[in-house]
């Protein structure tokens, strides 16, 4: 398997943790963060190397499988992405926050506070739990085999800062008594699909 966009690697070390694949591969932008993918997973990983995420440095179907996690809501062309994604490797795995939602809404709409994660964490893509599906059949042509939602848990939340530290608490109050299709209406969650290229 392969990780597009792996960062430190904290994807394919936790991958490697549950024996997911016989051999790993990463690729990554930063050559700072190749560099610290290769020293922490020498180990099990095979090859690790910079490379841009629409012209990735693999023959055609070189993988089983491809992840990119927390990827293409940074990039401004996801579609040549997923479309190097699926010719390099049979089945990719995407993740990604859904953040066109209700609190969003009234923050950009209402208040005209731009999005929390273009600063914080420079997204440049958003979408809500329904445009994503349509962006990843429509757009990039992919058939999704597989879903599931993560509503994040407090371990998560209590990553915000100190001047939101009332913001974990109101989520777990929600997600103890919100129905999970209407919370994920409401506030960011985390979506991941298993896809394979579309044979429509």
């Amino acid at each position: 398997m392969v990780e597009i966009g792996c960062g430190t690697g904290s994807v394919i070390r936790a991958l490697h943790a549950v024996n997911f694949a016989h051999e790993y591969c990463c690729v990554d932008l930063s050559l700072s963060a190749v560099t610290f993918a290769r020293d922490s997973c020498q180990a099990f990983a095979g090859r690790a190397t910079v490379g841009r995420t629409d012209a990735l440095p693999f023959s055609d179907g070189a993988f089983d499988m491809a992840f990119l996690s927390h990827v293409i809501e940074h990039l401004d062309d996801p579609i040549s992405a997923l479309a190097e994604a699926v010719r390099i490797s049979s089945y990719i795995v995407v993740e990604v926050p859904t953040e066109k939602v209700f609190s969003n809404f009234l923050r950009t709409r209402v208040l005209g506070r731009p999005y929390p994660s273009i600063a914080g964490v420079g997204h440049v893509q958003f979408w809500s739990p329904s445009s994503i599906v349509a962006f990843l059949k429509r757009d990039a042509h992919l058939e999704v085999i597989s879903r599931h939602q993560d509503l994040l848990d407090e371990q998560i939340d209590l990553g915000h800062s100190a001047h939101q530290s009332n913001r974990p608490l109101l989520k777990g109050v929600l997600r103890g008594v919100v129905p999970a299709l209407v919370y994920s209406r409401l506030l960011t969650t985390h979506y991941t699909f298993l896809c394979r290229k579309s044979l429509a």
